[in-house]
């Protein structure tokens, strides 16, 4: 029997939370998935609040840190946007992304992780939109609606994932061109 690390233990949880939510992140279910005892689950956490604070890092390292490093080159604007687009489409972690939000609804530290991850993904999308607009305010409502976009996405069932999402989102790009105030009656 091969040994499992502590990735091993925060990719099962990942699929755990994925497919039944976190009322199914036991340290139980994921001894049983795993094939592990518990003195292997506590061999590498320091108990349950332990893994949950390790397995919310990793997840917002994977879903949001990865994505704004990919926007962070020397690459024009246009070009940054595109990738981090495709990044994001190719992550197909909407069932995820779905249950952390629900849990996050009931649960203090998985609200607290949320809220970070929506403002730092947040924050970057407005610096980018903000950069190719060249009108913060209206940066900022883009911003907000790709936000609401991929949010969005990830709570259709079936969600938009991949080449879907990635189209969906590209569709947006004429709003670049429209400024505060143009169109409005």
């Amino acid at each position: 029997m091969a040994k499992r690390s502590r990735k091993d233990w925060i990719e099962e949880g990942f699929r755990i939370l994925a497919r039944e939510g976190d009322a199914g992140l036991t340290v139980d279910a994921l001894c049983e998935r795993l094939e592990r005892t518990k003195g292997s689950f506590y061999h590498h956490f320091d108990g349950r609040p332990g893994y949950v604070e390790d397995l919310l890092a990793a997840w917002e390292r994977q879903a949001t840190d990865r994505i704004i490093d990919v926007g962070r080159s020397d690459a024009p604007v246009k070009e940054r946007l595109r990738a981090v687009n495709r990044q994001a489409s190719e992550l197909k972690n909407a069932r995820l992304e779905r249950a952390i939000r629900c849990w996050a609804a009931r649960e203090p530290q998985a609200r607290r992780v949320q809220d970070r991850v929506d403002r730092k993904r947040l924050e970057f999308l407005v610096e980018l939109c903000a950069e190719r607009m060249k009108d913060r305010e209206a940066a900022e409502l883009l911003a907000r609606i790709f936000q609401l976009a991929l949010v969005g996405a990830q709570h259709v069932d079936p969600p938009f994932e991949g080449e879907e999402l990635y189209s969906a989102l590209r569709f947006l790009n004429p709003l670049f061109d429209v400024t505060r105030g143009e169109g409005e009656e």
